[in-house]
This record gives C-alpha cells, structure tokens and sequence, in this order.
C-alpha cells in the first residue's frame, strides 16, 4: 500500500469494476432490487446522495470488487478507494455545479450524473462511472442531456412516500411479487436475475 504505482492501478482497476457493479445494478433485477432506493428521490440533490438501500449486503455488488482482492491489491486498500469514490459522487447530487470545461471529457460530474438520475426514456441506464466517465464512453453507456424536454429525476413509477420502508422495501416486495406468481421456475428466474420491470 505504499506504492504509488499500486494505488494508480488499484484506482483504475477499481473504477472499471465500479461501472459494471453500477451497470448490473441497473439492468438485474435482484440487484435493482437495493439500488433502485437511490434512485427513488424525485429531486436531484445532496441529500439523494445519501438516500441508500438497506439491502445491500444481501443483493451482492460487493462481489464485483473480489477480484480486486483476489488480484492482490490489499482489502483495505478496495475499501478506500470505495470510500473515496463514494466521497466523491456525494458531492455530484447537484443542479448548481457549472460545467467542468475539459474535466466533462474524463471525470463524472454533476452534468452527467444528472442525466443518470433522469427517469426520460433517451436516458435510462446512461453514466454508470464513479469517479470516471470513460468507461461509458468506452462501453456505449454515455449520454448527455440533449435538451429535448426537461429532465425528469426519480423512479420510471415514481414513489410518493416518505416512509422509509416504502422506500426501501417496494422493489423487493415487487420483485417478490412477480416471483411467486410466476408458471415455471424460468419465469421465476427471470423475475429474480432478468432486468427489472
């Protein structure tokens, strides 16, 4: 943990797990599932930042950083670089940050992270990067706001409580829903791990 070179890699390594836990997270159900809390706020600000699923744990994006572990890069050090990439998007849950000028091209910002939050059609499942937006560049995932009507934050089916069980638990219950009115271990599968509905 005391060599530069380790941390670069570790960050970047790190950052390419980040996107796919982030893109799984939208396009699996099971994972959706925890992560779609987040995305339940209906404004687009700090305290959204903080609007976090109580299921995580259960739901298993932690398993997307093992490799990093099983690679050799020290437990500790995945935790930080966590800590700081969650440090760092806290501060992207804004409407008031300017553009970045040259820094849009490489780094999410509070304009990209906007348009991740959006619930428009043109932008679902767009901007999945932490600290970096080049992987959705890489991978086809990146979207700007193209101006073509306002943005719209929160849930394709919005949640109009404030009960945090409601928040929390309603993409469970849902999911569960469908699974146990499923015909045939298939549907059920796919109601569990397909994407989410």
């Amino acid at each position: 943990m005391t060599d530069l070179w380790v941390w670069i890699a570790g960050f970047i390594g790190f950052e390419f797990l980040y996107y796919w836990m982030h893109r799984y997270s939208h396009t699996i159900r099971w994972l959706w599932a925890s992560h779609a809390v987040h995305h339940s706020a209906n404004s687009f600000n700090l305290p959204a930042a903080v609007r976090l699923g109580w299921t995580n744990a259960l739901s298993g994006e932690w398993l997307m950083f093992l490799p990093m572990v099983l690679l050799g890069f020290p437990p500790l050090m995945v935790v930080l670089l966590l800590t700081g990439n969650l440090i760092y998007q806290f501060f992207l849950h804004t409407e008031l940050s300017p553009k970045w000028g040259v820094l849009e091209h490489v780094l999410n910002t509070p304009a990209h992270h906007r348009i991740h939050h959006a619930s428009n059609p043109q932008y679902l499942d767009r901007n999945f990067g932490g600290v970096l937006i080049v992987f959705d560049k890489w991978f086809g995932t990146f979207a700007v706001d193209d101006h073509s009507e306002p943005v719209v934050f929160g849930l394709t089916t919005p949640i109009h409580s404030y009960n945090p069980f409601v928040i929390s638990l309603r993409e469970w219950g849902r999911m569960l829903g469908d699974v146990t009115r499923s015909k045939s271990l298939v549907e059920a599968a796919g109601n569990l791990f397909g994407r989410p509905k």
